[in-house]
């Protein structure tokens, strides 16, 4: 722990104590400057991670806290992120200059207010903002041979340059400033160290730069949310909604949507099916099973072919060690029950059960249901990974219908919320006892641990699939929008078709993906009605957003990454194919 020299609270690191002074304590000196060197209420002078100080004008003051920003923009940001509840009010400004705006449109065409400053001479000098939508004046520097360099430090103490780029060792991402490469190495080479990079120049030279990362980026911003929630992007879209873009998301829904003949006749079928396989699966196994369905047909979107998850679990009490925090998600299980003869095969003597034995066991346990009942006759097992914790079949039950895609997931059913997760409280759920119910339990897989740890064969993969299908099934009850659901829709279906599209690649990015993704995007949604497509592009952004820097954070874990092991290749593709989505969605093709 260190101490504020200040006000002598504890925080956990440098970068804690330079956040809450930056904040608590911003007419202080930082680093023990002496009182002479104090700036202007106006002003503040900010000590970046790396040594580097840069003095900001934060004349825009916040009147509900005392947040200042350098310019109105930002402080319309903050509002909407922190003062969601109460309306925006004129701003307070110490400094009574006029200021002039322009707009210009991003990479994807869409307008952002550009604003100008003008200083004591005069002049107008253009201004910036960076990644966090903080906006920063972007001056001209000369150079020895008298050219002009564009040179602009960010809030952290980085140059942001247009030739400079900071190039990561471990995949081919490239950066503008050494704080975004550090950003994305804490998100996505975690297991690796951060070594001394090298940045790469115009002409093509390289130089080496030790590494001053040194933690000084707190975990829990390597897994920020989008820099600017929904609500705020959509109130920020200007660009025009044309006929062609509605056309667009308007033949997609219709198309994602399950008929109610066609979820009806695959409902059938699948449970009948169920009723045959638990039948005979008690009949052959002396524990008593259950099971819950998850997977696509709680949230009627179509797929082709159709697709079922099974969840099944035997009625034997287990505990869950949450106390292991050694690697987030996955946690060693011990048997609590009485001696379960069935399943000595898969305890060890400490009484933990190892998945993958518990796996194989009841995959055995399948194959002979399969052989036993009649439906078994129109299955054809799927050979899939030894890593997928599911039993995947292909069940032939409609004539001149394709098979329906079944996963049978075995599993334990874990009562009672795990401490590791979020507490849930969706504004977007109108229903108290929905999330309650949701809460009531979670389950574990036989997921395969991908880090190196040395109880690896012990470690379960922590599921929400329960709380998943809850959350989606009423997004849309609190009447705010019936859009929600859609929008989760037109994502999948997507994804679907480029599945179709391009075999074999697109194998790790799944509807679970999906929806942690969309929950956070549901927790955000415009307040006041909003044109579908303005929703839905906006949501293309976001995820594009996330595809680039190969994080989406889960809506359930705090500091997980669902993306973290997704190959570059898959998150290109994918990022790639979003980007002509939503330039369709902006009238564009």
């Amino acid at each position: 722990m260190k101490k504020c020299d200040i006000c002598f609270k504890d925080y956990k690191g440098d970068a804690g104590i330079r956040i809450h002074k930056s904040k608590a304590h911003k007419d202080e000196p930082l680093g023990g400057a002496s009182t002479k060197d104090k700036q202007s209420k106006t002003k503040t002078t900010i000590q970046a991670s790396y040594g580097d100080h840069q003095t900001k004008d934060f004349k825009f003051k916040c009147k509900f806290c005392d947040k200042r920003t350098e310019t109105e923009t930002g402080l319309r940001i903050h509002h909407g992120i922190v003062h969601k509840g109460t309306n925006y009010p004129e701003h307070s400004s110490t400094d009574k200059k006029a200021s002039r705006t322009k707009t210009v449109p991003d990479a994807h065409g869409i307008t952002y207010p550009e604003p100008f400053s003008t200083d004591e001479k005069g002049s107008r000098t253009k201004s910036v903002q960076d990644a966090h939508g903080t906006t920063y004046p972007e001056p001209s520097s000369t150079d020895q041979k008298g050219s002009g360099t564009k040179s602009v430090p960010d809030a952290h103490g980085d140059n942001h340059t247009d030739d400079l780029q900071f190039k990561c060792k471990f995949c081919d991402k490239t950066f503008q400033t050494e704080r975004g490469l550090k950003i994305h190495h804490g998100r996505v080479h975690q297991d690796k160290d951060f070594p001394g990079h090298c940045y790469k120049n115009s002409t093509g030279s390289t130089a080496a730069t030790k590494d001053p990362y040194a933690k000084s980026v707190a975990k829990e911003e390597l897994l920020r949310s989008p820099s600017v929630p929904l609500d705020m992007m959509v109130k920020i879209d200007k660009a025009t909604v044309t006929d062609q873009a509605i056309d667009r998301l308007s033949d997609q829904l219709e198309e994602c949507k399950m008929s109610k003949k066609d979820s009806s006749a695959a409902s059938e079928a699948m449970n009948s099916f169920t009723d045959s396989f638990l039948t005979e699966l008690n009949k052959i196994s002396k524990l008593k099973w259950f099971f819950f369905n998850s997977g696509s047909f709680y949230d009627k979107t179509r797929n082709s072919p159709d697709e079922f998850d099974l969840m099944i679990y035997p009625d034997v009490q287990v505990s869950v060690d949450f106390d292991d925090k050694s690697v987030l998600g996955f946690y060693k299980v011990k048997m609590v029950s009485t001696r379960v003869p069935e399943l000595d095969g898969t305890v060890t003597r400490n009484d933990y059960i190892r998945p993958e034995a518990y796996k194989t066991y009841v995959f055995e346990l399948f194959d002979r249901v399969l052989q036993k009942i009649r439906e078994g006759r129109r299955v054809t097992k799927r050979v899939k990974s030894r890593n997928s914790p599911a039993y995947t079949i292909d069940y032939k039950a409609i004539p001149g219908k394709k098979a329906i895609d079944v996963d049978l997931v075995p599993c334990f059913k874990i009562e009672g919320w795990p401490p590791v997760a979020k507490r849930l409280d969706p504004k977007w759920i109108s229903y108290d006892s929905v999330v309650h119910n949701a809460m009531k339990s979670c389950d574990v897989v036989c997921k395969k641990c991908p880090h190196d740890h040395p109880d690896n064969n012990l470690l379960w993969r922590l599921s929400f699939a329960k709380a998943e299908k809850m959350l989606m099934k009423h997004a849309n009850s609190s009447g705010d929008s019936t859009f929600k659901k859609d929008a989760y829709r037109f994502i999948k279906l997507y994804i679907c078709n480029m599945k179709d599209q391009f075999p074999g690649k697109i194998q790790k990015f799944s509807s679970y993906c999906i929806k942690q993704f969309i929950f956070t995007e549901f927790d955000n949604w415009p307040k006041k009605p909003t044109e579908e497509v303005i929703i839905q592009r906006n949501i293309l952004k976001h995820l594009i957003e996330g595809l680039e820097e190969r994080c989406i954070p889960n809506y359930f874990l705090q500091n997980d990454n669902v993306l973290q092991f997704i190959p570059t290749d898959e998150l290109n593709l994918l990022c790639r194919g979003m980007k002509m989505e939503y330039e369709k969605l902006l009238g564009n093709k």
